[in-house]
């Protein structure tokens, strides 16, 4: 449908899976013992957060696109076009940190979090954007 020239989607019309980053962290923030995440570009810029009032956005972003751009540098060698993913764990919990071809999602888990369900997850997750992204 066109109005004055420009082509209008319908209602119905859905991007591709994937496309919606917002969506796509709300899905990850549901998991069991997830207790936030961001999505962030490359240069630190917050492209959606879901965050607990006392976790601070800006600080997390930052250091999520310093890591995630070190892993990027050092992932060609060692991780030979698998996906790039890390967890930094700690007494409180566990951050998981995975790149996709517009920025870095980031996830804050408890200490009782599912390490696996949360591996497996974030990678759908980054394969789903990477579809979407790459097209």
């Amino acid at each position: 449908m066109t109005t004055n020239g420009a082509v209008s989607a319908s209602p119905d019309a859905r991007p591709a899976r994937g496309r919606d980053l917002r969506e796509v962290l709300g899905q990850l923030v549901r998991l069991d013992h997830v207790r936030g995440g961001l999505f962030v570009a490359p240069d630190g810029l917050v492209i959606a957060a879901q965050l607990p009032g006392e976790v601070p956005v800006e600080p997390l972003s930052a250091l999520a696109a310093t890591l995630g751009r070190e892993l990027e540098l050092r992932g060609p060698r060692v991780r030979r076009g698998i996906a790039m993913m890390a967890e930094f764990a700690a007494g409180n919990g566990t951050v998981f940190l995975g790149g996709t071809p517009v920025g870095f999602i980031v996830l804050l888990g408890d200490p009782g979090v599912n390490l696996d369900t949360i591996r497996h997850a974030l990678q759908t997750a980054i394969d789903s954007v990477r579809q979407a992204w790459t097209r």
